[in-house]
């Protein structure tokens, strides 16, 4: 089975971000340069992207990563992973019934 960027246009989205922000491994960047001979719209796209962070740098304005609250993964988990299926309640058990 061989994946093209349409079947999974989130790691397309994840590539190009990696590559403006500089953070792409080898194998990422060999990837990217894989998918964009075959989709010449991931060049547009990256051009489009550099011209709004131009502007922006001219407009003063900049990116700043902010770490995740503390407890944020944890309480993530426990709504999804632990949730019960039921519905009732996020990550605790269904109420006893009354009977």
């Amino acid at each position: 089975m061989i994946l093209t960027m349409d079947s999974y246009p989130s790691r397309r989205e994840a590539l190009i971000a990696g590559v403006l922000a500089g953070s792409l491994s080898d194998g990422e960047q060999q990837e990217l340069d894989q998918a964009r001979a075959a989709d010449p719209t991931i060049d547009l796209e990256l051009e489009e992207l550099r011209e709004i962070i131009r502007r922006f740098g001219k407009a003063g304005v900049t990116w700043r990563e902010e770490g995740l609250p503390a407890g944020l993964e944890a309480r993530i988990l426990d709504r999804t992973i632990n949730a019960d299926p039921s519905g009732h309640g996020h990550g605790a058990s269904a109420p006893p019934s009354q009977g």
